[in-house]
């Protein structure tokens, strides 16, 4: 049996000002989300996880490596691109209010209904493509390291859309599930090809 940590990164600057924050932006950690960060790390470090995965975006990164400076044994982070947050396109780093009040049906879609989204018209991402990237990561993570627990630091869309792929769910329920929140910690268990969830969404450790 095989442990997959997921942890989203801690809260942005940008989270608190309810801006799109895709792919291809980023903006710094909170001073509490530091703190969060270092929280999770103390909660994982008895998993004596050696090998995570993680978005080069700033914002992970600086989770992740807070992260593991609680860790008690060694590891290594290896940074992936396909682990990288859901592309908007056009729409990086706007004001998410407005964004909803321009696009309406493509919010809607986005936030409720992925089987209908398209980002076409602004460049942005599909679904699809951030599900194909985002199980691939894991696939070649188990593969690399088998049967041990791995840890993967990474964003809300790219996490929760790989997560409920990998547990079989189809592209209209791939938002299904409550939103991610910052630092929070999900789990599935890897076994014989099959892929399980233990925990969704865990943030018991931050109070």
């Amino acid at each position: 049996m095989q442990r997959l940590f997921f942890v989203r990164h801690g809260k942005t600057e940008y989270n608190l000002a309810d801006r799109v924050q895709g792919g291809d932006i980023d903006s710094p950690l909170l001073e509490q989300s530091k703190k969060d960060a270092v929280k999770t790390g103390i909660v994982l470090n008895p998993y004596a996880i050696k090998q995570i995965i993680a978005s080069p975006q700033k914002r992970v990164v600086d989770t992740a490596q807070l992260i593991a400076s609680q860790f008690q044994h060694s590891y290594d982070i290896h940074y992936n691109e396909d682990f990288k947050e859901f592309g908007y396109g056009e729409w990086e780093g706007a004001y998410i209010p407005h964004f909803e009040k321009e696009k309406p049906e493509t919010f809607y879609h986005l936030r409720n209904r992925p089987d209908l989204y398209d980002p076409t018209d602004f460049n942005g991402e599909t679904y699809s493509q951030l599900i194909v990237r985002g199980t691939k990561t894991v696939h070649q993570a188990i593969e690399q390291f088998p049967n041990q627990d791995l840890l993967f630091v990474g964003h809300s869309i790219t996490t929760t859309a790989t997560l409920l792929s990998l547990l079989g769910k189809d592209l209209k329920q791939i938002r299904s599930q409550i939103p991610l929140e910052n630092t929070s910690i999900s789990i599935l268990l890897h076994q014989d090809d099959q892929f399980s969830l233990e925990g969704w969404n865990q943030i018991s450790h931050l109070r």
